[in-house]
């Protein structure tokens, strides 16, 4: 049982996004993470390229592994293309990570904002200031291939917790370094993104 609710803290609201056809929603269980895997083999077997069955060995290896942290750290949502109904396979291998933070203080929290948008220049999703979004990329070696590990972070505060709980959503992809941030198709995945977590609304908001 969580510690907060050992206390007898009151619960955070829950929080809903739109998503899109063949997008759902898991927890980080061994049993969601073996169907996630079955689901998106599938899909890339449809593409039947090389370069499909190499990206699924690189999603593997990144599912197994976020899949292991997120069993350590306070995730509430994992969300992935895994449906049985995705019209099209995604353009690229991605998910998105719900994690709750929480700090001692506003003033903490408050730090941490500021931190984001000093260093790494997050800003305001869709002029939504209390929505941030930043962008990080780092380069990745998987055997003789280099992948490009492209995250999204979305950072907004959780309603009734005086600024002291943000939930972070942490959008993450893999691409092959010779495809550039500006390729008409990885354009598409962020604004997908940011669509999708624009969409967020909370539920059960305290009284």
């Amino acid at each position: 049982m969580p510690l907060r609710d050992l206390l007898g803290a009151r619960p955070d609201p829950e929080f809903e996004l739109s998503l899109p056809r063949g997008w759902e929603r898991h927890d980080a269980s061994p049993d969601a993470q073996a169907l996630i895997e079955r689901r998106l083999s599938r899909q890339l077997m449809r593409v039947g390229s090389v370069e499909a069955m190499q990206a699924f060995g690189v999603l593997r290896t990144m599912l197994r592994q976020s899949m292991g942290e997120m069993r350590k750290q306070n995730v509430v949502g994992y969300f992935a293309p895994s449906g049985a109904d995705l019209p099209t396979p995604f353009p690229v291998p991605a998910s998105i990570i719900a994690t709750v933070r929480s700090a001692p203080s506003s003033e903490e929290m408050d730090g941490y904002i500021k931190r984001l948008i000093i260093d790494e220049g997050a800003a305001p999703l869709d002029r939504n200031r209390a929505l941030l979004r930043t962008e990080r990329e780092s380069i990745r070696r998987d055997g003789d291939a280099e992948v490009v590990l492209s995250s999204t972070l979305y950072v907004t505060p959780v309603p009734g917790t005086r600024r002291r709980r943000a939930l972070e959503l942490l959008a993450g992809y893999g691409r092959p370094v010779d495809i550039p941030r500006d390729d008409e198709q990885i354009q598409f995945v962020h604004s997908f993104f940011d669509l999708m977590i624009a969409s967020l609304r909370w539920k059960n908001m305290p009284g």
